[in-house]
C-alpha cells in the first residue's frame, strides 16, 4: 500500500515526465464549443454577399475565415471558448469593420449583425450571443469563466463544489460516499449519479459508480466552467440532471502561470454551531489543510505550438473523536483519531497548429488520492483497529484532431482512455477478525474490495453551414470494462466477526470463547468476482435554422445505447428556440423540450453476481450450533460440514428466467420482469433575459422534469400487505414469511431483491438569475423557487418503502433533497490599492426527512416501516428540518512586482456567521401514540452536519 510520501513522489515524476514529454512534437488544438455567424448588410438591410469575416484569437495569434454567401451569412463553428477575439469584416467598397475583445460561450452561438457603409462611412454593429450578453438559447445554466473561478472563495478549492453558486443546483451531501472526498450535488428530479461532464469535449462520465467526474481537474487548469441545469441540445446526452462542461486553459504566446500555497488551521476551527436553541458539535475539529497548486502555460513554438500544465496537491488531517460509553480499557488511553487524506491532481494539455486548417490537442489528467479514515469510520465506538483505507487512481488520455475541409464544413474527431485503477479500494489498515459490542465498541475488520474501471472512447462531430442552417452530425462509441471482488464499500467478512456480549470490557487478547454470543463469516459458492464489459455508443443530430435574423429555431434527434441496459428505444427528440424580439439585442426569449436517456450503473452488477445465487453468502452460528468456533483464535473456520444453511437473501437481474429457475419457483414471482431498461427523462422549459441597463441582466425561466422508470431494488417475494391504523401493531417475521409467494425454508431464500424499472420524479421550478459585471468585478444573485417530488428516489439513496405492496402514488413525496427555496449570492470587487473583496452567500429552506417506528412492524425483514399518526400510515419525507444558511467572505491584497509579476495574500471564512447547517436527522419516532424524545434532534457525522466556522489562507505569486 503506497504512503503520502511514495504517492507525492509518483506526482512529482508524473510531472517531470510530462514536460518531457510535452516539450516534444506533441499534437494538439483546444476544444471547439462555441461558433460565430455573422450577419452582413447594407444601408438598406440588402444582404451583402462575398463579405470577408475574419476571427483571431489574440492569446495565440490563431484566425479562422469565412465569406458571407448569397443572404449575406458567414458562420465560423467550432470556435475554442473563453478566448477574447478580435472579428474583422470587409468588403470592397465598404468601410472595414473590426470588433475586438468579444467572448464566446461555451455550447453557444454568437451573432454579429455588420450594417456595412460605403467607404468613408461608419458601420453599425449589433451583437447577440457572447459572454457580455443575454443568452439566446434555452440551455439554462451558469457560466463561470478563469477569474470567477478563482475569486469564489471554495472550501479546498474543490472545482465540484463550484455549481452551488447557481441556486437551481442542490447539495446532495448527505445521499452519497463522502470518501469520494467530492461536493455532490443535483438539480431538477435528478440525483447525484445522473450529472453528466464534459471537459475539453470528450467525456467525463465515470460509467462504473457515476458518482462524479472520472478524474477531477485542478482548478487551476479550468479556463471555463458551465454548469446547465438542463441541456437541449443533442450533443448532450445520459443526463437527466446536470449537465457540466469544463474546458482547461490552454497556453498561449505570452508565458503565464501561478503557484499557490493555502492552508487551513486547525486551531482557528469553532467546535460548535448554532441555529436558535440548538448547539451542535461538528465532525472534524480540527481540519487541517495544507495544498500547494501550480500552473505554467506558454508558447514552443510562436503562433503554433502551446503547452500548459497545472498540478495540485492536497494533505489533510482530520480528527475524529470517539464516544464516552466507549470502555477506557478498549481506548489505551486515546481519545480521538486522526485521519489522514493525500490527493494529487494534475493536467496538462498541448495545442499544436499543423496547418492553416489542421489542429490538434492533447490532454494528460492524472488523479490520485488515500484516505485512511474514509467517511470517518473510525470516530463513535468504532475503534481504530476496525479502520479501512481507501484508495482511488485515475487517469485521462485524451487527443482532439480538427480539420477545416471548406469554408462551410469542419470535423472534430476525439479519442479518449479512461483508466481507473482501482476506481474504488478498499483495505482493512491491519486485517483481522471483528469483535463488536452493540452500543459498545466495534473492533477488528476484514472486509475489502478491489474495484477497476477502464473505458475508451472514439467520438466524431460534423459541422456544417448551408444556407440558414448550422448541422452538427455526430456519434460516439465507447468499450467500457470494469470489476472487481467487492461492492463499492465491500460487505464479505473473510476473517469473520464475533459479537461479544456488552457487558465484558476486557480488551480483545483477554477475551475467551464464553464471551461470545454469535459468530459470522462470509463464504460463496464459488463466484468472488466479477468482470461486466459493456459497448456504450450515441448517435445525433441537430440543426440549428435561422428562420429570420432574430429567430432561431434548434432541432436535434439523439440515440443512446448501452449494452448492459436491455433498453433498445432511447430515441431523444430535442427541440429549442431563441428569439430577440424585434431584433433587441437586450432582451431574448428563449424555451425548449428534450427527452433523456440515464445510464444504468455498472456497479449494479456486482450485486447481481455476488449477491445471487451463486454469489456469496453469510453464515452465522451461536454457541452450540454446527460452525461455531472451538476457540478465539480458532477463526476463520471452513463451512461446516452438514450444516444447514438458513434461507438467504439475493438479488437478481430482470430477463434471466431460464437462469434463476434452477434455484426456484420464478414463476410465482408475479412482478418479476423482462428487461431493465434506462430510465428516461422529459424537461422543458420557457423564459427571458433582459439587459435592464448596461451590463446588468435578469432574467426567469420556469422548468419542468418528468422522469420515469426509476431503477429501484424491490422484494418481489415480500410477504403480503399488512395494514396498519394504530400504533403498536406488528406481524411477526414467521406469520410474514409464511405468505411470502416463495415460502422461505433451510438453504432455500427469504428476500428475493431485483433491479427493477419502477418509479417516477416530478420538478417544477422558476428559476431567476440577476447579474452584473465589469472589469473591476461581479456579481450574481440567484434564486429558485421549486418543488421536488418522486415516489422513490433516484439511486436509492433514501428511506426504502413502508410497504414492498405499496410502490405506487401511495410512496409519492418531497425528494430527500427537496429545497423550496434557495437563493445564492456571490461576487467580488477589486478595490483601490489592488485590494479585492468578495463573497459567497447562500440560503435555502428546509430539507425533509423521513420517519420510522425502528421495528420491523410488518415482519418483511427490513424497517422501513412509518409510524401511524392519526389512524394512517404518515407519508414519505412529512418532516422538515431548519433552514441552512452559510456565507463565505475573502479579501486579498495583491503586491504588483517587477515584469509582470505579483504576490496576492488572501484570506478566507467559510460559514462566517457560525449557523448550524443540520443536513440529517434522526428520524426514528417510534411506535406509539407520541413521538421519540429523540426523533428531529440533529444526527452526528460528517453526512448530517456541515462544519462550523473555518478559515483558510492563500499565498499566490503570478506571473
Amino acid at each position: 500500500m503506497r504512503t503520502s510520501n511514495e504517492m507525492a513522489k509518483s506526482v512529482r515524476v508524473v510531472v517531470a515526465l510530462l514536460l518531457i514529454w510535452s516539450a516534444a512534437p506533441a499534437v494538439a488544438q483546444s476544444p471547439n464549443t462555441a461558433a460565430l455567424v455573422v450577419l452582413a448588410i447594407d444601408q438598406s438591410e440588402a444582404a451583402v454577399p462575398g463579405a470577408r469575416v475574419v476571427v483571431v484569437d489574440r492569446s495565440t495569434g490563431s484566425s479562422r475565415e469565412a465569406e458571407s454567401g448569397a443572404n449575406g451569412v458567414a458562420t465560423i463553428p467550432a470556435l475554442p471558448a473563453g478566448g477574447a477575439y478580435t472579428i474583422s469584416v470587409s468588403k470592397a467598397g465598404f468601410t472595414a469593420e473590426a470588433l475586438r475583445d468579444i467572448v464566446l460561450r461555451g455550447g453557444e452561438t454568437a451573432s454579429v449583425h455588420v450594417r456595412l457603409t460605403v467607404s468613408g462611412g461608419a458601420s453599425e454593429v449589433t451583437v447577440y450571443g457572447t459572454a457580455a450578453g443575454v443568452r439566446r438559447d434555452p440551455q439554462l445554466g451558469m457560466r463561470l469563466d478563469a477569474q470567477q473561478v478563482e475569486d469564489v472563495p471554495v472550501l479546498g478549492r474543490k472545482v465540484t463544489s463550484l455549481p452551488l453558486l447557481n441556486a437551481a443546483f442542490r447539495s446532495a451531501k448527505g445521499t452519497g460516499d463522502l470518501f469520494i472526498n467530492a461536493t455532490y450535488f443535483v438539480t431538477g428530479a435528478g440525483g447525484r449519479r445522473e450529472a453528466s461532464y464534459a471537459v475539453d469535449g470528450a467525456t467525463g462520465d465515470e460509467p462504473w459508480g457515476r458518482q462524479t467526474m472520472f478524474a477531477t481537474v485542478p482548478i487551476a487548469a479550468v479556463q471555463e466552467m458551465q454548469v446547465l441545469s438542463n441541456a437541449f441540445s443533442a450533443e448532450f446526452g445520459w443526463t437527466s440532471g446536470t449537465a457540466v462542461n469544463i474546458v482547461t486553459k490552454s497556453g498561449a504566446n505570452v508565458p503565464h502561470g501561478e503557484a499557490l500555497y493555502e492552508g487551513r488551521p486547525g486551531g482557528l476551527q469553532k467546535r460548535t454551531a448554532t441555529t436558535g436553541a440548538t448547539t451542535i458539535a461538528p465532525a472534524d475539529v480540527p481540519d487541517v489543510l495544507h495544498q500547494i497548486s501550480g500552473a505554467a502555460g506558454g508558447a514552443i513554438a510562436a503562433d503554433r505550438t502551446f503547452l500548459f500544465a497545472a498540478g495540485e496537491y492536497t494533505r489533510q488531517d482530520r480528527t475524529a473523536y470517539f464516544a464516552s460509553t466507549v470502555p477506557p480499557a478498549l481506548l489505551g488511553g486515546v481519545t480521538s483519531y486522526v485521519g489522514n487524506y493525500r490527493q494529487g491532481l494534475v493536467n496538462a494539455r498541448v495545442d499544436h497548429k499543423l496547418n492553416a486548417a489542421n489542429t490538434l490537442m492533447a490532454r494528460f489528467n492524472l488523479d490520485r488520492f488515500f484516505d485512511n479514515n474514509p467517511q470517518d469510520v473510525v470516530s463513535g465506538t468504532t475503534l481504530p483497529s476496525a479502520g479501512r483505507r481507501f484508495r482511488r487512481h485515475t487517469s485521462t488520455y485524451q487527443v482532439n484532431d480538427t480539420t477545416v475541409i471548406g469554408a462551410s464544413l469542419l470535423n472534430e474527431a476525439r479519442f479518449e482512455y479512461q483508466h481507473g485503477g482501482p476506481i474504488t479500494d478498499f483495505d482493512p489498515l491491519a486485517s483481522s477478525t471483528q469483535f463488536t459490542r452493540a452500543g459498545t465498541a466495534t473492533e477488528g475488520e476484514s472486509r475489502f474490495s478491489h474495484v477497476w474501471s477502464h473505458q475508451a472512447a472514439l467520438s466524431d462531430t460534423l459541422s456544417s453551414t448551408r444556407g440558414p442552417h448550422f448541422l452538427r452530425v455526430g456519434g460516439s462509441l465507447a468499450r467500457h470494462t470494469s470489476g472487481g471482488d467487492g461492492t463499492e464499500f465491500g460487505g464479505a467478512f473473510t476473517l469473520g466477526q464475533f459479537q461479544i456480549n456488552p457487558a465484558v470490557r476486557v480488551p480483545i487478547d483477554q477475551l475467551t470463547i464464553g464471551d461470545a454470543t454469535r459468530y459470522t463469516q462470509t463464504f460463496d459458492f464459488g463466484i468472488s468476482t466479477y468482470t461486466t464489459r459493456q459497448w456504450i455508443y450515441a448517435l445525433f443530430v441537430q440543426d440549428s435554422l435561422r428562420l429570420r435574423p432574430d429567430l432561431t429555431v434548434d432541432l436535434g434527434l439523439r440515440y443512446d445505447r448501452q449494452t448492459f441496459s436491455d433498453g433498445k428505444k432511447n430515441f431523444e427528440p430535442r427541440a429549442g428556440f431563441g428569439w430577440h424580439p424585434g431584433g433587441d439585442a437586450r432582451t431574448s426569449v428563449r424555451g425548449g423540450y428534450g427527452l433523456y436517456a440515464t445510464m444504468l450503473r455498472a456497479n449494479t452488477d456486482a450485486n447481481f453476481t455476488l449477491g445471487g445465487p451463486e454469489g456469496q453468502f453469510t453464515y452465522s452460528a451461536a454457541p452450540g450450533q454446527p460452525g461455531f468456533p472451538s476457540s478465539i483464535p480458532a477463526v476463520p473456520i471452513s463451512f461446516p460440514a452438514g450444516a444447514v444453511l438458513p434461507a438467504r437473501n439475493v438479488t437478481i437481474r430482470p430477463g434471466q428466467a431460464a437462469y434463476y429457475s434452477r434455484f426456484f419457483d420464478i414463476g410465482r414471482l408475479a412482478g418479476y420482469p423482462d428487461a431493465l431498461v434506462n430510465p428516461k427523462s422529459q424537461v422543458a422549459s420557457i423564459g427571458a433575459e433582459r439587459e435592464l441597463v448596461r451590463r446588468v441582466f435578469v432574467s426567469a425561466d420556469y422548468v419542468k422534469q418528468h422522469v420515469t422508470d426509476l431503477d429501484r431494488t424491490i422484494d418481489l417475494n415480500a410477504p403480503s400487505l399488512f395494514v396498519r391504523t394504530a400504533p403498536g401493531q406488528v406481524r411477526s417475521a414467521a406469520a410474514a414469511d409464511a405468505t411470502r409467494p416463495i415460502v422461505p425454508v433451510n438453504n432455500g431464500f427469504r428476500s428475493i431483491n431485483a433491479v427493477v424499472n419502477l418509479g417516477e420524479a416530478d420538478y417544477d421550478a422558476l428559476q431567476t438569475m440577476a447579474r452584473w459585471q465589469s472589469q473591476r468585478g461581479w456579481i450574481a444573485v440567484s434564486y429558485t423557487l421549486s418543488n421536488a417530488t418522486n415516489t422513490t428516489e433516484m439511486n436509492g439513496n433514501a428511506a426504502g418503502p413502508n410497504d414492498f405492496n405499496q410502490l405506487g402514488e401511495e410512496e409519492r413525496g418531497p425528494s430527500i433533497l427537496d429545497q423550496r427555496h434557495r437563493a445564492v449570492v456571490s461576487g467580488a470587487y477589486r478595490l483601490p490599492f489592488d485590494i479585492t473583496a468578495g463573497i459567497v452567500s447562500s440560503f435555502a429552506s428546509a430539507r425533509p426527512y423521513n420517519a420510522t417506528t425502528g421495528i420491523d412492524n410488518n415482519g418483511d425483514g427490513v424497517t422501513n416501516d412509518r409510524p401511524v399518526v392519526n389512524g394512517q400510515v404518515v407519508g414519505r419525507y412529512s418532516f422538515r428540518g431548519t433552514p441552512l444558511y452559510d456565507t463565505a467572505v475573502f479579501a486579498e491584497g495583491r503586491i504588483r512586482l517587477r515584469a509582470g509579476r505579483s504576490a496576492t495574500v488572501r484570506a478566507e471564512v467559510f460559514n462566517l456567521f457560525n449557523h448550524a447547517n443540520i443536513l440529517g436527522r434522526i428520524g426514528t419516532y417510534g411506535d406509539g401514540a407520541s413521538p421519540s424524545p429523540v426523533f428531529g434532534l440533529p444526527n452526528t457525522g460528517l453526512a448530517n452536519l456541515d462544519p462550523a466556522r473555518m478559515v483558510q489562507f492563500q499565498l499566490r505569486f503570478n506571473f
